[in-house]
C-alpha cells in the first residue's frame, strides 16, 4: 500500500471531497434520477478520513499507470482526461494504450491468466461476464458502497451492467443508442423527403427501393446481419424479444420476432439491400461512407468515423430509428472502466477510475466529440459538438431503450453461436425461420446448462 505525506493526504481529501459534491450535484433526466445520498456528508467525511490515514503512511512516490482503450478516434479525449488527472496528482502518470478493436480482447484474454491486464480499462458489457466470473476484475463495492461512487449518477442504470452477484466493477463511461444514418445527396438527387419522426419500417422499405440502383452499384438500404445495429432494433421493435423479461428464455423463435427477421432479409431479395456476401466483402458502414448506400442503422459511436469521410462529410445525418408495429426499438449499451484484479498499482489505480468516473472526465469527453458521457446533465455538450448532425436523436432515444442483453452467465455460450446460425440464414442455405428456431433452441440450452 502506497503511503503519502501530509501535503498529499490533503490533496486526496480535497479530490474525494469534491468527487462527493459533484456526484451530489449531478443533473436528472427521466430514466434515471440521480440523488444525493442522505449519508452523503457522512460519506465524504469518511472516505477522506480514509484516504488520509493511507496517505501518511509512507511517502508518494512517482508511479506510471496503463490505460487501454480501442478507439483511436477517442485517444485524444483519454489523453486529455488523464493529463488533467496527473495535474491534480502529480506524483501518478497515465499512459494511454490503444489496441485496435479486432485485437483487443485476444489480447486481453492472454494477458488475464497471466496476471497482466494492464491497471485500468475498457470493459464491454459483452465481455464483462468472462472477466468478472474468472477473477479478473477488481472488484469496486467498497467505494460503492461508502458512497465515494454514486452509480446513481450515470443514464439509465447503466451501473447495473457491470454489476454480478451483489458485486460492482465497473464505473459507467459512456453509453450509445443506435441511429438511421441516411445520405442527404442521394435523397436529393431522387427527390425524396429526408427520414423523419413519422417514418415506419414500410416507409424505410419503400425509400430503400426506390433510392436502390444496383446497376451503379448504389442501394438504398443495409440490411446486414448484425444483433446490437441490426436485426436486434427490429424485432423489439416489432414487439419480439431477444430475451424474455426475466432473461430465462430465447425470444427469437417468437412470430413477431420472426416476422422482423424476414422484413429485413426481404429487403436484400428485392434488391434494395447489398447481398450478404457484398456486405462481408465490403464492410456496410464502408459502404455509406464511400456514398455507395442511402441509409443504414449504426451506433453513435460511429459518428465521428463517418463523419471524417471525405466522400460523405457534409452531406449525410442522423434520423431516428423506424417505428415498429409495437413501439420504436433501440438497444443502449455503455462502456464502463475497470481495473485489474493483479495490477501492482491499485492505490493510484483506484484514484484514477475515480476520476474517469467523476463530472469533469464526462465533461471533457462530451466537449471533444468522443461519445456520449453516461455522467448525468453532461450529454448536451457532445450534442453541440456537432451542431451540423442531428445528434439529439441518440439522446432522445434512450426512452424507447433496453440494455443490451448480456447480463447473464450463458451469454457468452450464446453469442458466439448466434452469428454463426444466422449467417446461414443471411447466406441462403437456411431459411429465416429455421434459423431463429435453431438460435432459439441453443439459447435455451445454453441457459439451461448456466443454471
Amino acid at each position: 500500500m502506497l503511503v503519502r505525506n501530509k501535503m498529499m493526504a490533503s490533496v486526496l481529501s480535497l479530490f474525494l471531497v469534491a468527487t462527493l459534491v459533484l456526484a451530489g450535484c449531478s443533473g436528472k433526466n427521466e430514466k434515471n434520477t440521480a440523488s444525493e445520498p442522505a449519508d452523503s456528508a457522512k460519506a465524504s467525511e469518511k472516505a477522506s478520513e480514509a484516504a488520509s490515514e493511507k496517505a501518511s503512511e509512507e511517502p508518494a512516490k512517482e508511479v506510471t499507470i496503463s490505460y487501454t482503450i480501442w478507439d483511436k478516434i477517442q485517444q485524444p479525449a483519454m489523453e486529455a482526461i488523464a493529463k488533467e488527472f496527473t495535474a491534480e496528482n502529480p506524483n501518478i502518470k497515465v499512459k494511454v494504450e490503444v489496441i485496435p478493436w479486432g485485437d483487443y480482447w485476444t489480447k486481453m484474454s492472454a494477458a488475464a491468466p497471466a496476471g497482466t491486464l494492464p491497471d485500468v480499462f475498457w470493459m464491454h458489457g459483452g465481455q464483462f461476464i468472462k472477466y468478472a466470473t474468472g477473477g479478473f476484475l477488481e472488484p469496486i463495492t467498497d467505494k460503492v458502497q461508502s458512497g465515494i461512487i454514486d452509480l446513481n449518477n450515470y443514464a439509465a442504470n447503466l451501473g447495473s451492467i457491470y454489476t454480478l452477484d451483489g458485486q460492482n466493477y465497473g464505473v459507467p463511461k459512456d453509453f450509445d443508442t443506435i441511429g438511421l444514418a441516411y445520405n442527404k445527396e442521394l435523397f436529393d438527387q431522387a427527390g425524396v423527403p429526408y427520414p423523419d419522426d413519422t417514418w415506419d419500417y414500410n416507409k424505410l422499405a419503400e425509400v430503400a427501393k426506390q433510392l436502390s440502383q444496383p446497376d451503379k452499384g448504389i442501394y438504398g438500404f443495409g440490411a446486414k446481419l448484425d444483433t446490437q445495429v441490426g436485426y436486434w432494433n427490429d424485432m423489439l421493435a416489432n414487439g419480439g424479444h431477444i430475451l424474455s423479461d426475466d432473461l430465462s428464455k430465447s425470444g427469437y423463435d417468437e412470430p413477431a420476432s420472426i416476422e422482423a427477421l424476414k422484413f429485413r432479409y426481404q429487403m436484400i431479395l428485392d434488391k434494395a439491400s447489398p447481398t450478404h456476401q457484398q456486405m462481408t466483402d465490403t464492410e456496410s458502414t464502408e459502404m455509406f461512407k464511400s456514398g455507395k448506400l442511402a441509409m443504414i442503422f449504426e451506433g453513435s459511436w460511429r459518428n465521428a468515423d463517418i463523419d471524417g469521410s471525405e466522400i460523405i462529410h457534409g452531406k449525410w445525418n442522423w434520423a431516428k430509428l423506424p417505428k415498429g408495429k409495437v413501439k420504436r426499438g433501440n438497444i443502449i449499451n455503455g462502456l464502463g472502466n475497470v481495473m485489474s484484479a493483479k495490477g501492482k498499482n491499485k492505490a493510484e489505480a483506484g484514484l484514477f477510475l475515480q476520476f474517469l468516473g467523476s463530472k469533469r472526465a464526462a465533461e471533457i469527453t462530451a466537449e471533444m466529440g468522443a461519445a456520449i458521457p453516461a455522467f448525468n446533465g453532461t450529454q448536451d455538450a457532445w450534442v453541440k459538438s456537432k451542431p451540423d448532425l442531428n445528434l439529439q436523436v441518440f439522446i432522445d432515444q434512450v426512452a424507447d431503450a433496453i440494455p443490451y442483453p448480456s447480463g447473464t452467465k450463458a451469454y457468452p455460450v450464446w453469442f458466439a453461436k448466434e452469428s454463426e446460425i444466422m449467417s446461414q440464414a443471411w447466406g441462403g442455405v437456411i431459411s429465416i425461420e429455421e434459423g431463429a428456431k435453431k438460435v432459439a433452441e441453443m439459447m435455451n440450452q445454453a441457459i439451461a446448462d448456466s443454471k
